[in-house]
């Protein structure tokens, strides 16, 4: 198939630092050019092509209206062209630019990457003529609305080539995430405090509005440079080392997170998870094998400490075997690409 992969154009294609959402399409460029396939990408500056396929830039706005509409214009005229000779579209960026694709009823598997609600899947069914297939990255996340079109759940890809499985000596706890009440951060300092456990914390402060009065009041004063340890953002190898270092990966959120790639990191690096049960960690952690899903959905700081002294119970080879079964690309790219052969030979008209 000649498939056109379109990306959001503000980070490029790999990334060279944050970039979950360009990772992921990285992973499927690949996998997709290595079975065969030709892979046409639409993404932003720094991108680089698949295979034989071609690369096609465009650039972000401004938070100017006038740019906005004006990227939003030339976005139409550059897709149309771009996909004239592709087979299916397989859109990784915003629903609301593919106008002028709907309209030329070439076949789309959209993914949603975020959290999705009732009034953004309206939006979308309305303008749908034909052959679309949503694609879900968890349960949870496509029961956040009533769907009419053929939806397809299939998790976010890692590849576990790229990871170690470590044996956990570095004996800390780690945190890997925005620093963010919804992230959960303060409970994993109060959770390390209470069992008297290092914590080693990564990853940046919020440019959310109150992101840094959350830091100043909830994380600042805890930050001790040897008990509770912030090390900012971190680069792959640093998360690697990070994760496969330490005892387990608290992941405390407060929010209904579509699905926590760090998570299935973790679970790569042979570190089981300590997660609140909600949103889609029952899909991604098996309990009282990779990890432990801890009660109520507002994460419970003695729930987290009783979890953590059930740890040595676990065996950090099923986590890493989990990892490579369940969510590893080339377990994961088959089932996308019997979606995009079924769009393209009618199957779900």
């Amino acid at each position: 198939m000649k498939v056109l992969v379109i990306a959001d154009p503000h980070i490029p294609v790999p990334p060279t630092h944050y970039g979950g959402a360009e990772r992921i399409v990285h992973l499927y460029a690949e996998e997709f050019t290595q079975l065969g396939h030709t892979v046409h990408l639409m993404a932003g500056p720094s991108s680089r092509s698949y295979g034989n396929g071609r690369l096609h830039i465009h650039h972000a706005p401004t938070l100017n209206y006038w740019s906005r509409a004006r990227r939003k214009i030339q976005f139409q005229a550059q897709s149309l062209w771009t996909a004239q000779d592709c087979d299916v579209i397989y859109n990784h960026g915003r629903f609301d630019y593919l106008e002028a694709l709907l309209r030329f009823r070439k076949p789309i598997l959209n993914k949603f990457p975020n959290p999705i609600d009732q009034q953004q899947i309206n939006f979308a069914e309305r303008r749908i003529r034909s052959n679309v297939v949503f694609h879900c990255i968890s349960e949870n996340q496509r029961a956040a609305a009533h769907i009419q079109t053929p939806t397809v759940v299939i998790p976010n890809p890692i590849d576990t080539r790229l990871y170690q499985a470590g044996d956990g000596s570095g004996g800390y706890l780690a945190f890997l995430g925005r620093l963010t009440r919804n992230k959960g951060v303060d409970i994993a300092i109060a959770v390390a405090c209470k069992t008297q456990k290092k914590l080693i914390i990564a990853g940046n402060i919020s440019k959310e509005e109150g992101g840094e009065a959350f830091f100043q009041q909830e994380v600042e004063p805890h930050l001790d440079g040897e008990h509770i340890r912030w090390i900012g953002p971190v680069n792959d190898r640093q998360k690697q080392e990070l994760l496969s270092q330490a005892e387990a990966l608290l992941f405390p959120i407060r929010w209904e997170e579509p699905f926590g790639m760090v998570m299935v990191e973790a679970l790569a690096c042979g570190t089981p998870v300590i997660a609140t049960r909600r949103a889609s960690t029952p899909e991604v952690i098996e309990h009282g094998r990779t990890g432990f899903l801890c009660a109520p959905a507002e994460p419970s700081v003695d729930a987290f400490v009783t979890a953590i002294a059930q740890l040595p119970s676990l065996n950090r080879a099923d986590c890493r075997i989990a990892a490579e079964t369940r969510f590893d690309v080339r377990q994961v790219t088959p089932r996308v690409l019997n979606v995009l052969t079924q769009l393209v030979t009618g199957a779900f008209a």
